[in-house]
């Protein structure tokens, strides 16, 4: 029967996207965290996404006003609705992709937090204060920790950490790129109907959804949706640029991500605090 203190600690390093920091005793288990890490680390992003939201919504609220001051002429640009507008298929998903990598390398380049400063830890009473509430106040009650020398971190848990630092970026890039896509969708449903997409174009857009409210003719057309998805993908690689090199950006991204991975650190050292108790 497995130590359920243990267990907790396993659970929580899974579940929060660092599965490469549980120990594979056997080969079996080094198969299985081989075959599962790419799900966890999938289900550690979208709860990231949600936390991003709910959380970072006003810090990304100071953001975006600017960011769609600088993006909304270029919205009403000809030569905008002429290059990406008739862009569909495999050269729309290239111009993507080609800033997905750059906006991915250059977050690689610069967003990885010195982990061995992170794992140390001084006395016990640093320790618990990075560990996980949840843990503090549940299986971890009561517990004394003590602070010794845990293994040096392998190659691929440092890829793993580097990985979520990156992750924490990307995904807060990706809820700003959406956001951007939703209201440049929505003012183009508003502001520019077929005559102006036909004079912009040159020939007739192609109408994917249309209806009529109060005498006045409302399209959304597949040519907004490849604008407004540039656009969007444009600003969230402009954001990571940017928030690397703007200073109050950077110390308040890498505040968020830098504590994350700090507790993933104490979760790994009381994991082996525990296994030697």
């Amino acid at each position: 029967m497995p130590d359920p203190v243990v267990a907790s600690l396993v659970s929580w390093l899974r579940s929060n996207g660092a599965p490469a920091l549980v120990p594979n005793r056997t080969k079996l288990n080094a198969f299985g965290s081989l075959v599962t890490s790419p799900f966890l680390l999938v289900g550690f992003m979208l709860r990231s996404l949600v936390q991003t939201v709910t959380r970072r919504s006003s810090s990304m609220l100071q953001v975006i006003p600017l960011l769609l001051v600088a993006l909304t002429l270029s919205f009403f640009s000809t030569e905008v609705w002429q290059t990406i507008g008739r862009l569909h298929g495999l050269p729309l998903v290239l111009t993507t992709l080609l800033f997905l990598g750059l906006a991915s390398a250059f977050a690689t380049r610069q967003a990885r937090p010195d982990l061995d400063r992170l794992a140390t830890f001084t006395h016990a009473d640093e320790l618990r204060t990075a560990l996980p509430p949840r843990l503090v106040h549940g299986r971890l009650v009561g517990r004394e920790f003590r602070v010794l020398d845990t293994p040096r971190l392998r190659r691929r848990e440092r890829i793993n950490l580097v990985a979520v630092s990156v992750l924490a970026q990307v995904i807060t890039a990706a809820v700003i790129a959406m956001i951007i896509f939703a209201f440049f969708v929505v003012l183009g449903v508003l502001t520019v109907d077929k005559v102006a997409i036909t004079s912009w174009l040159g020939h007739g857009p192609r109408v994917a959804a249309s209806w009529n409210v109060a005498g006045h003719q409302y399209v959304l057309t597949n040519e907004l949706l490849r604008v407004s998805a540039f656009l969007g993908v444009f600003t969230g690689f402009y954001f990571i640029v940017s928030s690397s090199t703007d200073e109050s950006m950077r110390a308040d991204l890498a505040a968020g991500h830098q504590r994350h991975v700090r507790t993933c650190l104490a979760v790994r050292h009381a994991y082996w605090d525990v296994q030697r108790g």
